[in-house]
């Protein structure tokens, strides 16, 4: 366990290094320590870090496989933060893919759970990745009233930063569709 241990110190150090090719081995190395020690959460998270890298390396079927693995882990272990970060990692991976409506699904169910406990930013997010979603449907009502919520939940929050990028994306869409006030 301890060596599954030092190779996720690994992975986080080659990932944030921008060598995400080893830090998809090193994380690999992990997720197979942890499944030998019988430690399910590590390997879940290990698996989360490994699709991470995916993501990166641009192998998103691979990374879907992988966010879908550590999400039913999590499920079982009942980690709602977990959960909804695995819902929220898989909705970005389809939206890569162009894929809005699977994206869609993704992020509503993120969005519940940050929403039940009590996580603001985050479901602030969530609000703005299913604004973008909506956008690429061409759904531009709903994408600007994703938008606005977010800025709402980003002020109550604090996240002054955020809440000013998803105004300006909202003034942005509401002054294409010339509703702007």
């Amino acid at each position: 366990m301890e060596t599954a241990k030092e190779e996720m110190k690994k992975g986080y150090t080659l990932a944030a290094g921008g060598e995400h090719a080893e830090a998809l081995e090193a994380f690999t190395r992990a997720e197979a320590g942890f499944a030998a020690a019988g430690d399910e959460r590590g390997r879940a998270r290990a698996c989360t870090n490994r699709s991470l890298a995916l993501v990166r390396l641009g192998r998103l079927a691979e990374a879907l496989e992988g966010f879908r693995s550590a999400l039913g882990s999590f499920e079982a272990e009942g980690e709602l933060l977990h959960v909804a970060e695995q819902h929220g990692n898989i909705g970005s991976v389809h939206r890569d893919l162009g894929e809005p409506d699977a994206a869609l699904a993704g992020y509503e169910k993120a969005l519940e759970l940050y929403r039940r406990l009590g996580m603001e930013e985050r479901a602030a997010d969530q609000c703005t990745n299913l604004a973008y979603a909506r956008y690429m449907k061409e759904d531009y009502p709903e994408a600007l009233r994703c938008y606005r919520e977010a800025v709402g939940l980003y002020a109550r929050s604090g996240c002054e930063e955020k809440r000013a990028l998803a105004a300006a994306n909202a003034d942005r869409l509401e002054a294409a569709l010339g509703t702007a006030e």
